[in-house]
C-alpha cells in the first residue's frame, strides 16, 4: 500500500486510517493485540511545513512524549542517551565507534556528486544486531539521500513502526535531519518517504486514533 499526501499531518491521519481500517490482527510478544499492515509506504511531500504537527497532538494526551528539543538533541547527537535502551544518533554520527555517516561520508559525497545514488546511512549493526536475544534492535535500520530537481530527497526503511505513538517522533527526528543535511549543502528539502516493513497500532490506544481523526 502507498500514501502519497502533501502533508505530515495527513500522512498520518490516512495512515492511522489505512491500517485501522484495512490492517489484520494478532497477538505480539508482549500479549498486546496488534493491528498490522506489511510493506506500508508513505511519502510526504513537504514534511518541512507541519512536521512538528504529530508531536504537538501527541503531547495533548495523558502520555509521557518527549519534547521537540529532546528529540532534535538525541537524534543529531553521537553520544548515547542514557535514559534510552538505544538512540539513533551514535549509530549515525559515530557507527562502532568509528564512523561519523553525515559529516564524513553522506555531505562530503552530495557536495562531490549531486546525481550520486550512493546516499546510504546504515543503522543496523550485524555484529551487534544479530543475537536472538537482543531486544534493543533499531527500528529505523537505513537512510537513503537523494538529490532531484535541486531539493534534498529523504527515504527511510523502518522494520516496525508503530503508527500511533512512534511515527510522531521517527518523522519529526528524521526531517531535524534532513533538515541538517540540506542546510550544509545548501539545498531545500524534498520529500520524505517511509517505508514500513511492519506499520501497526494497538488495540489499546483506539479511542486516542480515533480523536486524531477526527482533527
Amino acid at each position: 500500500m502507498e500514501i502519497t499526501t502533501q502533508t505530515t499531518q495527513d500522512a498520518w491521519k490516512r495512515a492511522l486510517t489505512y491500517i485501522k481500517e484495512e490492517g489484520s490482527d494478532f497477538t505480539d510478544h508482549d500479549n498486546r493485540v496488534c493491528r498490522e499492515v506489511l510493506n506500508f509506504t508513505v511519502t510526504i511531500e513537504h514534511p518541512e511545513e507541519d512536521y512538528e504537527t504529530p508531536i504537538q497532538l501527541m503531547q495533548e494526551f495523558d502520555l509521557i512524549y518527549p519534547s521537540q528539543e529532546e528529540l532534535s538533541a538525541i537524534m543529531l547527537s553521537k553520544d548515547v542517551a542514557a535514559i534510552y535502551e538505544y538512540s539513533y544518533g551514535p549509530r549515525i554520527f559515530n557507527f562502532m565507534n568509528q564512523k561519523d555517516q553525515i559529516n564524513d561520508f553522506i555531505i562530503p559525497l552530495l557536495k562531490k556528486d549531486p546525481t550520486t545514488r550512493r546516499g546510504i546511512v546504515c543503522l543496523f549493526n550485524p555484529v551487534k544486531d544479530m543475537d536472538l536475544d537482543s531486544k534493543n534492535v533499531p527500528s529505523l535500520l537505513f537512510l537513503y539521500f537523494k538529490i532531484k530537481d535541486n531539493m534534498l530527497h529523504l527515504t527511510c526503511y523502518i522494520r516496525s513502526n508503530d503508527f500511533f505513538i512512534g511515527w510522531p517522533g521517527n518523522i519529526y527526528q528524521i526531517v531535524v535531519l534532513q533538515k541538517y543535511v540540506a542546510d550544509r549543502i545548501n539545498i531545500p528539502t524534498g520529500s520524505l518517504t517511509t517505508v514500513s516493513s511492519s506499520a501497526h497500532i494497538f488495540h489499546e490506544h483506539f479511542s486516542m486514533i480515533e480523536d486524531i481523526q477526527r482533527r
